[in-house]
């Protein structure tokens, strides 16, 4: 999980329903809907009705011109064994007949080949139109999705969905489902060249084991399904821990943790490693019982063949009963049609369950509930004063577990509300209520007299500006993160706010200046010069109300300083929530709220709190002795 959405929610709150949902991991690796998932995929091509008709048709032609083909072989073996037997004779061999059935054999497999290869082209450019667009379905689920699925979802998990099961979904589904359509097509043609043929004994030796080989695959399928989810879910495991270490690569080696993270690791690859094992292995047995299975069925075909062929020739069977040497071996080939195809599915059969195990967690992410939609599309963004109050609002996280009750204040406009108290006392969930990021259980949330509940959530945030203590900047210059919050921002206005953050003289020191990229995670400058940018960003900005989380906890007295400058700045004619942790920086707070377990226990400015000698006045004084006490 991303330090953006852990600075969401209390640590202790993230840390129970963290662990709640490895706990529940187990649960996960039970197998889904395989045929509900794959008739759902089949719906997606909907839309894709006329190339996928195409795809069909071209399928069906080049299987019927290589359906066909046998005949002609056929006839031109049976041709060439009368001419052998002309020449037996003394008589004159003509290969007349002889040339133009090969002509006709090459004209249908170089049609099968055209169409096949039109097949193949028409359907690459729809499965990649299919996959665009379930990415960009699943992108655009993201932006619609509750705080709180994030809050239950790693990191890896979620970039696994989106990168690495949808590039399984494309590259094997796709194969799959053509190499599936393809294979019916050719098992009913060769089934019905077969009964054209007149010789049913042969045709039901053909089938007869059809059965069989449909019982086997059902069942190694069944079973390899459930190996290949349990790969793909490790999989996202795997993803969670390399970007988790990498991020913080830093205080791993700090704290000297390099051999458990190593250990870690080996212990989710030796656990991908045995799902990818089982999964592949179980898959695997199917095409050599399979492949058995068709050498006896095709040994039994000879045998017959073998025996009608003699009858012919000892006159015990009519020759027109089943025709020459020529006709077994256009039936051996239409049985060998028949079968290979069922071959060719057995060998896929592990993409299949691969692929339908991705598609079930990209569909099932997907199918999670959006976040609660918008009760009123009033997209009024603009804020006057920005008159901020909590009447009697209540809200739990977990249901049997309240965090909040009857909670009330009121933050003046202009004013700055320092918000205190030891962790898990509600500070930031306070701001994640304002902002809408979660709903209340009950009570109400005004701004400037209007229930932010009439408002949408965009028509809302806009009036928001947020300086994290994490700091947030994408890979880009620094004149694309100052604007971020408002791109159709004028140079100079973007120079004004760089100036009251204090960071114009850094910036105008770089080779680039505000053109200079920034690598991911703004790497190349110090968490400092970082927070400045993020402060000249919510400037730009001209919020009506401030959100700041300290942000000078990590920095030094020098870098505080300034960053202090620019936050008062900032703040000025604002009403700015600042969630406090070094009790001396909040001294010229217009109220503070002091908070514990969900209740405000005491408001005032900080030098009446102090007087009162109450609870703020512990935590102050412990700062500079023993620390910040537990809540009780």
């Amino acid at each position: 999980m991303s330090k953006k959405n852990k600075a969401a929610i209390p640590e202790t709150e993230y840390q129970s329903r963290y662990s709640a949902y490895r706990g529940d991991r187990k649960e996960e690796s039970k197998p889904e809907n395989a045929k509900g998932t794959f008739l759902r995929f089949i719906s997606l091509i909907k839309p894709y009705a006329v190339p996928m008709f195409f795809v069909v048709l071209t399928s069906m032609l080049s299987t019927l011109c290589n359906v066909i083909a046998p005949r002609f072989m056929g006839s031109t073996i049976n041709i060439l064994q009368e001419q052998i037997d002309v020449r037996l004779s003394g008589g004159v061999i003509d290969f007349t007949a002889t040339y133009g059935q090969v002509k006709i054999l090459a004209a249908l497999y170089l049609s099968a080949s055209f169409f096949s290869f039109l097949q193949e082209f028409i359907s690459a450019g729809v499965s990649q139109r299919l996959v665009c667009g379930l990415r960009a379905d699943l992108n655009a689920k993201l932006s619609h999705l509750p705080l709180s699925y994030y809050d239950k979802q790693t990191k890896g998990q979620v970039i696994s969905k989106i990168v690495n099961d949808i590039e399984n979904v494309s590259g094997s589904l796709k194969s799959s489902i053509l190499t599936v359509m393809t294979s019916v097509i050719q098992v009913v043609g060769s089934f019905v060249m077969m009964c054209i043929s007149g010789n049913l004994p042969m045709t039901f030796a053909a089938i007869c084991l059809v059965p069989v080989s449909a019982l086997v695959s059902y069942k190694v399928s069944r079973i390899s399904k459930v190996w290949f989810r349990r790969y793909w879910d490790t999989m996202g495991d795997l993803n969670g821990h390399i970007e988790e270490m990498y991020a913080g690569h830093t205080i791993v080696r700090m704290f000297g943790h390099e051999d458990e993270s190593v250990k870690e690791f080996r212990t989710i690859t030796e656990r991908l490693g045995k799902n990818s094992f089982m999964a592949n292995m179980i898959s695997g047995i199917l095409s050599p019982v399979l492949t058995l299975i068709n050498n006896l069925n095709y040994v039994s075909l000879c045998l017959l063949g073998g025996v009608f062929f003699i009858g012919i020739k000892n006159g015990t069977i009519p020759a027109n009963a089943f025709g020459g040497i020529g006709d077994i071996s256009t039936f051996l080939s239409y049985s060998s049609q028949f079968s290979n195809p069922i071959i060719n599915v057995s060998k896929i059969i592990n993409n299949i369950q691969s692929s339908l195990a991705s598609a079930e967690r990209v569909f099932n992410m997907l199918d999670e509930l959006d976040e609660k939609p918008d009760v009123s599309t009033n997209d009024h963004k603009d804020v006057l004063h920005g008159e901020v109050e909590f009447r009697d609002v209540s809200f739990r996280y977990v249901e049997d577990r309240p965090l909040i009750d009857d909670l009330s204040f009121v933050a003046k406009p202009g004013s700055i509300t320092a918000i205190v108290g030891p962790t898990g006392a509600g500070k930031t969930t306070i701001v994640n209520l304002l902002m809408r990021f979660y709903d209340v259980n009950s009570g109400t949330i005004t701004i400037d007299g209007t229930d932010i509940y009439t408002m949408s959530r965009d028509a809302l945030r806009a009036n928001f500006g947020m300086v994290l203590q994490d700091t947030w900047l994408f890979k880009g210059t620094i004149r694309e993160n100052i604007k971020y919050g408002r791109q159709d921002a004028s140079d100079e206005d973007m120079i004004e706010a760089a100036k009251a953050a204090q960071i114009y003289d850094y910036i105008m020191s770089l080779p680039e200046g505000f053109d200079t990229p920034l690598t991911e995670d703004a790497a190349n400058i110090s968490q400092g010069q970082r927070q400045l940018l993020t402060i000249a960003r919510a400037i730009l900005v001209d919020p009506k109300v401030l959100i700041l989380d300290e942000a000078t906890s990590s920095v030094d007295t020098k870098t505080e300083q300034r960053i202090q400058t620019a936050m008062n700045e900032l703040m000025k004619g604002r009403t700015s929530f600042v969630i406090a942790h070094r009790l001396s920086t909040i001294k010229n707070a217009d109220n503070i709220l002091v908070m514990k377990k969900g209740a405000i226990v005491e408001q005032g400015t900080h030098e009446g709190l102090l007087k009162a000698d109450g609870f703020y006045a512990l935590l102050y004084n412990s700062q500079y002795t023993d620390g910040i006490p537990p809540e009780d």
